[in-house]
């Protein structure tokens, strides 16, 4: 699976990073960085659901 950002829909609220730093950092202009774009183990799967559920911007996705 693949974790994406929409950079246009996300306001930088910081959430995914603060919540689930195995899977994002805050990049140098303030906007989130993904740190595994592809994820196949279940735990991060669990994480990056999470961050979809806690993110404002409903910016955060997942594709097969």
């Amino acid at each position: 699976m693949k974790v994406k950002i929409d950079l246009e829909k996300c306001y930088k609220a910081g959430e995914c990073y603060y919540n689930h730093p195995e899977l994002f950092k805050m990049g140098e202009d303030g906007f989130p960085v993904i740190l595994h774009e592809e994820i196949s183990d279940e735990s991060l799967i669990k994480h990056a659901n999470e961050a979809i559920e806690v993110c404002p911007a409903v910016a955060i996705s997942l594709e097969d």
